[in-house]
């Protein structure tokens, strides 16, 4: 560590920072909510606002449940339609934009693969750390505590449907302010970004849907 991976983290870092080529963005956004089984209603925030509290449906997540456990499912941590009360959830993307790849497939054009894989871990954990600090700036912004609700990515065991970053993208500016596409397959171009949901019930925690023999791995994104 003290001899090989620290001079070269310290090394990257100072390029980065030199050079430009990771350049961190996000995008968020609060949007008023509602849960109808195992779906999350999104309601047209400026109607909301500006209408008396209008609520005109814009998109809705259909989260999957547990087969057993405690059958959670994250629709459940928001307030429901039938409460009469409307909730709140707040998407983001982020990045570190595009150039930390194009980088990589350069060094591995030239067969450097150490450098090109200490670059790559770089970016990747330089996207986490984005995703990190909107998620404790969005805190303060609803005025929860430190440590209450949790950031879901999808992909991820408690909502895996990828197809859902489509959904995302209709909300939030990514391409646009961004830069960011989506494959055929919907994952992130670049692949240093990610997007997620916060959840802000006290209560909120990570878990796995099981199906068949998939195992509860415990691992947060």
């Amino acid at each position: 560590m003290r001899d090989e991976f620290r001079p070269t983290l310290e090394r990257l870092s100072a390029s980065a920072r030199a050079e430009r080529w990771l350049v961190p963005r996000a995008a968020y956004g609060f949007f008023p909510v509602q849960s109808q089984g195992n779906s999350l209603i999104v309601y047209d925030a400026a109607a909301y606002g500006s209408d008396g509290g209008a609520l005109r449906e814009v998109a809705r997540f259909k989260f999957p449940r547990q087969d057993g456990r405690e059958r959670l499912c994250l629709a459940d941590y928001f307030r429901s339609v039938e409460s009469g009360d409307v909730d709140v959830a707040a998407l983001q993307i982020v990045t570190v934009g595009d150039a930390a790849q194009r980088r990589f497939d350069e060094l591995q054009s030239r067969s450097e693969y150490t450098e090109a894989y200490y670059l790559h871990g770089l970016a990747v954990e330089a996207a986490e750390a984005v995703a990190e600090w909107m998620h404790r700036y969005v805190r303060r912004q609803l005025g929860m505590a430190a440590g209450q609700g949790k950031r879901y990515s999808w992909g991820y065991p408690a909502c895996p449907d990828l197809d859902d970053h489509a959904t995302v993208f209709r909300l939030l500016p990514a391409a646009e302010s961004l830069g960011i596409v989506l494959t055929t397959a919907f994952q992130l171009v670049p692949e240093q970004s990610t997007a997620a949901i916060i959840v802000h019930h006290p209560a909120a925690k990570y878990y796995a849907v099981r199906s068949g023999g998939e195992r509860d791995t415990g691992v947060a994104p």
